[in-house]
């Protein structure tokens, strides 16, 4: 069951919008929130209050957004942590440049899998990338000391905070498998029944495990005390990661993806995740003139869903670990293949099968993402997971770190084809926008599959129709995919709509009208003509944006 539940969203000091700025947000669930300094965006009040508390006391947005990114971990349990991984994507205002961390988990040495990698349980777990990936991003590009960030982290494992009704509804979704792992329910089924919305829930060996994070850095979680804790665990109970394997782990500095979109440049999260495809869709769709087109008319909707088609099935023939594969972003990411794709449209049909394109040389749902932009003008976008709600179920004991179950979104061949030390890809695409060289955007949701289809329109919402970024995060969403025979829309979308894509000829699913299938957004718009931040978070989660 998808359950979705009412946003808080707070802001400190705001801004008003003056005449001839972007356009405030239309008739919105959830408050578009002004700031005129800094601002974060993530998936739980606390985790943005985190990161706010960095930047009022004088940190920049890679400070805020570690902050966030550890204290969403622990607010947000089921969706990531410690024991899972992600990508951030950075752009610093002074220098225009850009990077991003790759702290994707990574495979064992032994992957010994003879009947297939398990969906959950230590076989299924990878080795975790969070904590180098955010001591690294801390070290090369904040201002501040490690203990000082993850304070607010360790303070709310600690003292607890108060479960929401969608906590509790996805604990209730996963009762039976949760109840299968004893140190998990412990946790989460105190009494054998599922933690109630409005209890508080502390995690007191999270926050031991934390405050040994804040005084010894990284090296605890990958060769000290930590680390022996999880290699007895995985030893105890038929896991495959060594002690040699967390100590071998480093996070990666990257080359994000660049492209273009109507006159915006889009900076993306590389290989082994989706910000090729996502580039690729959008420059599909920036060879087709869609100014005359309303939001969800009939031709906009079937002409965005080929283009998603073509990304998908590129997606799957090409990305994979840049470090084992050679993926051909030359030709991905190239306008004339872009156009070449978008000749295939066309607009009086469907295309019944999409397949990837020539490249003979080559062959879950439970995510977060946040946002930060400072008052430099700094912007992260961040994007972390735990694969799976709860990801393998196990929590180490002691430790109170829930473990991902990343094994599982490798393949068994083709560029995604499992590999000692390879990182699976997955298809988060955390992205920055800019306008004339200047920061604009700041984009991020979970939602497995999903994420592609709800990045293209979360841009296409902000640049084709000049949405506010709270309408273009609750604009009904929709998603088609190369291997899926359904065009998967919300309930919201229009029966006009709906009755003419029919008649061209899709198989249409109705899904809630606000459905958590379709992911999570975070973003932040800087205004180009007064300089205000302006934050939206999604009424499909817990979320807030918070300001100064």
């Amino acid at each position: 069951m998808i359950r979705s539940s009412r946003i808080v969203a707070v802001a400190f000091a705001a801004a008003v919008l003056t005449a001839g700025s972007l356009q405030p947000a239309a008739q919105t669930r959830n408050t578009q929130i002004t700031a005129p300094n800094g601002m974060v965006a993530s998936a739980h009040a606390l985790a943005s209050q985190a990161g706010l508390e960095m930047l009022k006391a004088g940190g920049n947005a890679v400070d805020a957004a570690v902050a966030a990114a550890f204290a969403i971990g622990v607010v947000e349990p089921n969706a990531s942590g410690l024991g899972g991984e992600g990508m951030m994507v950075l752009y610093l205002a002074g220098t225009k440049t850009a990077t991003a961390i790759d702290y994707r988990s990574a495979a064992p040495a032994a992957i010994d899998y003879p009947s297939g990698v398990p969906a959950e349980g230590p076989a299924s777990v990878a080795v975790p990338g969070t904590v180098a990936g955010l001591t690294m991003a801390l070290q090369k590009y904040g201002t501040m000391k490690l203990a000082q960030v993850v304070a607010p982290a360790i303070r709310l494992a600690e003292q607890g905070f108060v479960v929401s009704a969608t906590l509790n509804g996805v604990i209730v979704d996963n009762f039976e498998s949760i109840a299968k792992y004893d140190a998990l329910a412990s946790l989460v089924l105190p009494g054998g029944l599922p933690i109630e919305a409005g209890t508080t829930l502390k995690n007191p060996d999270l926050g031991a495990s934390l405050r040994k994070i804040a005084a010894g850095g990284a090296d605890v979680f990958y060769r000290g005390e930590i680390a022996d804790a999880i290699v007895k665990e995985m030893a105890a109970k038929g896991g495959r990661i060594t002690k040699a394997d967390l100590a071998s782990y480093k996070a990666i500095e990257r080359t994000p993806i660049r492209g273009q979109y109507r006159g915006y440049d889009i900076v993306s999260a590389p290989p082994p995740v989706g910000g090729a495809s996502l580039v690729e869709i959008l420059q599909i769709l920036d060879q087709i003139d869609l100014s005359k087109e309303a939001p969800l008319s009939p031709r906009y909707v079937h002409v965005v869903a080929e283009a998603m088609k073509r990304g998908f099935a590129d997606f799957a023939a090409t990305i994979g670990d840049p470090d084992f594969v050679d993926v051909p972003l030359t030709k991905l990411l190239s306008k004339d293949y872009a156009a070449a794709r978008a000749a295939e449209i066309r607009a009086d049909a469907i295309t019944p099968k999409v397949t990837a394109g020539d490249f003979k040389k080559h062959e879950s749902p439970s995510t977060t993402s946040l946002s930060v932009v400072d008052a430099q003008g700094n912007m992260v976008a961040l994007t972390q997971t735990i694969s799976a709600f709860f990801g393998a179920r196990v929590l180490v004991p002691g430790t109170g770190i829930i473990l991902n179950n990343e094994m599982v979104n490798f393949g068994t061949r083709g560029p995604n084809a499992i590999a000692p030390g390879k990182r699976m890809r997955t298809m988060i695409a955390p992205s920055i926008l800019l306008k004339d060289g200047r920061t604009f955007a700041t984009l991020g949701t979970p939602g497995a599959a999903r994420i592609l289809s709800t990045m293209t329109l979360l841009v296409s919402n902000l640049v084709d129709f000049k949405m506010g970024i709270q309408e273009a995060i609750e604009a009904p969403r929709f998603y088609a995919r190369d291997s899926e025979a359904d065009l998967q829309v919300e309930s919201r979308m229009p029966a006009e709509t709906i009755a003419a894509l029919v008649k061209l000829g899709y198989s249409v699913k109705t899904l809630g009208a606000y459905d958590l299938f379709f992911g999570g957004a975070q973003g932040i718009v800087i205004d180009p003509k007064t300089g205000a931040r302006i934050g939206g978070a999604d009424p499909r989660r817990d979320g807030a944006v918070v300001g100064y």
